[in-house]
């Protein structure tokens, strides 16, 4: 199991292998320009070149979407600018070469489903050596995603949305009604890929605690073993006979020190040697 950070390009891309490096992370996440702006900065091939030269053995590589993104919004004008972003979003990763570029579907329309697949199918053909992952969500509003069922939904309407994968969020699950401090959840988790997406289709696991509780809908990530999941959930993680072979990336708040502490608490329950 391969596991890492979120970790920062401020100042320049390659920063993020600066911190990965620093935190003796094997998987690494970036944002491929501001997450909370529609303003996006353009990459030049000169530093798309001298980031992907120096990206060394960090694998897999993630990108996370821009939080503006809402392809299912009843906003017209916004459902417009998302798709123009998410375009953006895939031809950055493509330039830096990502594997993966995650995705909070949106929602908030009676028509959403709809409205995301239509979204996707029109970006999706230039996603090319990138794979782009449906997140599931903390059930927050009206956005989509709580469950796999709802996943499946936005796939089935999407052109070639077999193309799609799924990223799983412990933080979200467990504000979407998941109490994953018990084995049994998982057990029902297994039962519900198996039934929905196909284990095939989730590729990667977001291992965050959360400051929200059980059936919340609050997406408030916090620092293992400080939130509501703690340890235990880890433990079960650790054993879990699909989870623990996904590649796993941490999103939890502090400076990279603390993310580093939240790491290597991972390695130490999951049993990896680094």
């Amino acid at each position: 199991m391969k596991l890492g950070l979120h970790v920062s390009i401020s100042g320049t891309l390659t920063k993020a292998f600066e911190e990965g490096k620093k935190s003796s992370s094997e998987a690494l996440q970036i944002f491929s320009s501001s997450p909370r702006t529609w303003r996006t900065s353009r990459i030049t091939e000169e530093a798309a070149q001298e980031f992907r030269s120096s990206r060394g053995d960090f694998a897999p590589l993630v990108v996370h979407a821009s939080y503006l993104i809402n392809l299912g919004s009843k906003n017209e004008e916004v459902r417009e600018k998302s798709i123009k972003a998410l375009q953006s979003e895939v031809e950055r990763a493509e330039t830096l070469g990502a594997d993966y570029l995650v995705l909070h579907p949106g929602g908030g329309d009676e028509n959403a489903v709809t409205y995301i697949g239509e979204g996707l199918s029109k970006v999706l053909d230039s996603a090319k050596s990138v794979k782009i992952l449906l997140e599931n969500v903390a059930g927050e509003g009206q956005k989509l995603g709580k469950d796999f069922a709802e996943l499946l939904s936005i796939i089935k309407v999407t052109e070639n949305g077999k193309k799609l994968g799924v990223c799983f969020d412990t933080c979200h699950a467990f504000g979407a009604g998941y109490d994953l401090r018990q084995k049994e959840v998982w057990e029902k988790i297994h039962d519900e890929i198996n039934d929905t997406v196909g284990f095939e289709a989730v590729k990667l696991l977001h291992l965050n605690d959360t400051r929200g509780e059980l059936g919340s809908n609050l997406d408030r990530h916090a620092n293992w073993g400080e939130g509501k999941l703690g340890v235990e959930t880890l433990r079960i993680i650790a054993k879990d006979s699909f989870f623990n072979t996904l590649p796993g990336i941490l999103e939890t708040p502090g400076d990279l020190e603390k993310r580093t502490e939240d790491l290597k608490l991972c390695r130490e329950l999951f049993n990896l040697e680094r």
